[in-house]
């Protein structure tokens, strides 16, 4: 039997519905690395007062940690579904699965190397081929793995800088490199995004990478193993929801207020990307599900499905647009934005987004990169 991509009529429209608003998520977070280089600065928190340190500690505390965590949930619950989908048509998933990864690799690569250093992609294709090992276990075994690779390591690395945790110095070569994206060459601007990219993708970072994408990857897998994806889940299913918000939220909060209330302390900086990201991630996770489900506001969240149903491109497009605005070789506007500036910019990128979206979707099934992504997985001999 011929393998296929997902139709519309199968699509589950609150996978999209979270796919859309990971997208705002990740561009608010992203925009303050476009537009300057927030890589190499010990904290997204840096104006001393006004509109601008407000915007600062929110997208800090409501938005960092918390929506490549969603992404990666999502991704691991696209994983199950795709198996599943493979799987019922008496074909081997695991072939599918790999060239779906290798495609991704491929995407990410080009992505990383000749538009943004940011890229998340090249880490979701390689640890893709690990999920791979998790995949068809049981919902009870992904559950257990997911929460023991996120609590154990966390709570012995939170141990060890508990005893000296102090936030590290920042790097001193932000002139530098603002220079270069600002005024640059193409192809210097070529190197110091290969430099980034290295800068967080190198073989000391890889554990804390791996760590904090596999174990959102199992849980996504479980969650869509429990159901939480049926277009009419129980309502115990929507009480376990509100509940788990109800835990999760207050938290995820309270973990990740603490290092604007301690910014010298490296235990909390610590625990506001590790612990605090995820709970708050299973924040937005719950409570949008529940809010689809019994609200009925369909003309608030339809917009972000169809952002979500074209997700990789959004993604791709929003850096695009964004390195060509803020780069040498578009409008060279790098450096020269105010925090509130730049979210600004991007809201106004992610509104041009939902409406590009929603035109393309009127004419066509599929964004164009998961039209390619398409071909290569089913058509490639």
């Amino acid at each position: 039997m011929k393998a296929a991509s997902i139709s519309k009529g199968e699509r589950i429209q609150s996978l999209d519905v979270l796919r859309g608003f990971s997208l705002l998520g990740i561009l608010m977070v992203n925009i303050f690395d476009f537009s300057g280089p927030q890589l190499y600065r010990t904290s997204l928190v840096q104006s001393g007062g006004g509109l601008d340190r407000l915007v600062e500690i929110f997208v800090f505390v409501f938005a960092q940690a918390s929506f490549y965590p969603l992404f990666s949930f999502l991704f691991g619950a696209g994983g199950v579904m795709f198996y599943k989908r493979i799987g019922d048509k008496g074909l081997l998933p695991e072939r599918f699965f790999a060239r779906r990864m290798t495609g991704l690799l491929i995407i990410g690569v080009l992505h990383a190397f000749f538009i943004w250093h940011g890229d998340i992609l090249i880490s979701y294709a390689l640890i893709g081929f690990l999920f791979m090992l998790f995949i068809e276990k049981s919902a009870k075994a992904l559950a257990v793995w997911s929460l023991s690779l996120i609590f154990i390591p966390n709570i012995l690395f939170s141990l060890l800088l508990a005893g000296d945790g102090a936030v590290p110095n920042a790097d001193d070569n932000t002139e530098r490199i603002t220079a270069v994206y600002q005024s640059g060459s193409f192809s210097e601007i070529m190197g110091q995004r290969a430099e980034d990219w290295f800068y967080v993708n190198n073989p000391i970072m890889a554990p804390f990478i791996v760590l904090s994408i596999l174990p959102m990857f199992l849980l996504g897998a479980y969650a869509m193993k429990r159901g939480w994806f049926e277009r009419s889940p129980s309502e115990e299913t929507i009480k376990k929801w509100l509940v788990i918000a109800l835990i999760t939220g207050p938290s995820g909060i309270l973990i990740k207020t603490m290092p604007v209330l301690d910014p010298q302390s490296g235990l909390w900086s610590y625990l506001h990307q590790s612990i605090g990201g995820p709970l708050l991630t299973m924040f937005y996770i719950t409570a949008i599900l529940a809010a689809v489900q019994k609200l009925g506001f369909k003309k608030v969240y339809k917009p972000f499905a169809y952002a979500g149903r074209a997700s990789m491109s959004n993604y791709l497009l929003q850096s695009l647009i964004l390195t060509l605005l803020f780069y040498s070789y578009g409008f060279g506007l790098y450096g020269t934005m105010t925090s509130f500036q730049a979210i600004l910019t991007g809201t106004g990128v992610y509104i041009i987004l939902l409406a590009a979206s929603y035109y393309w979707f009127k004419r066509f099934e599929q964004g164009p990169a998961e039209r390619w992504w398409r071909w290569f997985v089913y058509r490639r001999s």
